[in-house]
């Protein structure tokens, strides 16, 4: 019985300490995300208009902001981030 306990009560604490974990890692990245913000990159597979783009040397999800098809290898700007997606329009 007191062994069951015990386990138990580390199983919960590695659990706690998972999450903790987790969330501190998610709250960092989403902060560097909004650094990406006019950062250049290439698109990797085409924006149909969701795909990936490469940025600093990072494959990243990303989509068309204005909805249209971007071809792959093409240079695009970032304009927004939504979660860890890369909002990106072309670049001239």
């Amino acid at each position: 019985m007191v062994f069951t306990v015990i386990v138990v009560a580390i199983a919960l604490g590695l659990v706690l300490a998972l999450i903790v974990a987790v969330l501190s890692l998610r709250k960092r990245f989403a902060n560097n995300d909004l650094r990406l913000i006019g950062e250049s990159g290439r698109v990797e597979t085409t924006l149909t208009p969701e795909g990936t783009v490469i940025v600093n040397g990072e494959l990243w999800p990303a989509c068309s902001a204005d909805d249209l098809v971007i071809s792959s290898r093409r240079l695009v700007r970032i304009v927004g981030v939504d979660d860890l997606f890369l909002r990106v329009e072309g670049r001239d």
